[in-house]
């Protein structure tokens, strides 16, 4: 096997589109990339609202410029331009949207789905390739459904099962795997549609529990079989370091 190491870092600063593709990332005293999931949507309770929720979501391209600190929005031909702190302005265009009176906050330190892990998720690209064999689906479709921060080049499919409850290094900085991440509804959709891929989750399943290799923690998969990429835990003392493509992943 070669040495695994970084070939991808993915952030999504608004959580739920699309992602922004970077050379390297900084971490933050949360365990979060800078810029990932900084952006969301809520509703009139509070409650947030993501693809998890929201089929209309996954119709709504986003390109977002960290330099210039701006989002541009395409929606049904329409292209509009915000700059990060017209919240507002975000708001009244995704209220309109989704039909419905929704708010965008902001929280710099990220908002995961996991609080108890809140460091990068991450998965070998050689998985993103299997899984999409397994429903005839390309690698960026396989890649925008699951939506991990950091792919690994040089290891062999679901390789990063191995490192559920290990300590490890991504170049400089220090990881902890707390998991195998228990997927929600979005894999199951089109990214660009939301239209539902019918059989998904049996197939994934079936599939998973069929394949899985000898490293995987059979622990992890005692209630379902229904789980991609690693979850992370980042230690505090870790902010302030960089990952970067390139970096190799070493085990502790």
């Amino acid at each position: 096997m070669k040495v695994p190491r970084v070939s991808r870092i993915l952030l999504y600063p608004f959580k739920g589109l699309d992602p922004v593709e970077v050379n390297e990332a900084k971490v933050l005293r949360s365990g979060s990339l800078e810029h990932d999931r900084e952006f969301f949507l809520v509703d009139g309770n509070g409650k947030v609202v993501s693809g998890k929720r929201e089929r209309k979501i996954h119709r709504v391209r986003c390109k977002a410029d960290l330099k210039e600190e701006t989002f541009t929005f395409l929606w049904e031909g329409r292209e509009e331009t915000f700059p990060f702190e017209d919240l507002a302005g975000m708001g009244e265009f995704f209220s309109e949207v989704l039909g419905y009176r929704v708010r965008v906050r902001r929280e710099p330190l990220g908002t995961p789905d996991d609080s108890r892990a809140r460091g990068p998720t991450l998965v070998s690209r050689s998985t993103l390739l299997e899984v999409g064999r397994w429903f005839g689906l390309t690698e960026r479709e396989v890649r925008l459904r699951f939506r991990a921060n950091l792919e690994v080049d040089g290891v062999p499919p679901f390789w990063e099962d191995s490192l559920a409850g290990r300590s490890f290094r991504v170049g400089e900085v220090l990881m902890i795997g707390t998991g195998v991440s228990r997927r929600c509804t979005v894999p199951t959709r089109d990214p660009f549609t939301g239209e539902e891929l019918k059989g998904f989750v049996r197939t994934f399943t079936e599939m998973r529990k069929k394949t899985l290799p000898t490293w995987s923690p059979r622990e992890v998969f005692r209630d379902t079989f229904y789980r991609l990429c690693l979850n992370t835990r980042v230690p505090e003392e870790e902010a302030g370091k960089v990952l970067k493509v390139g970096d190799e992943v070493l085990v502790a």
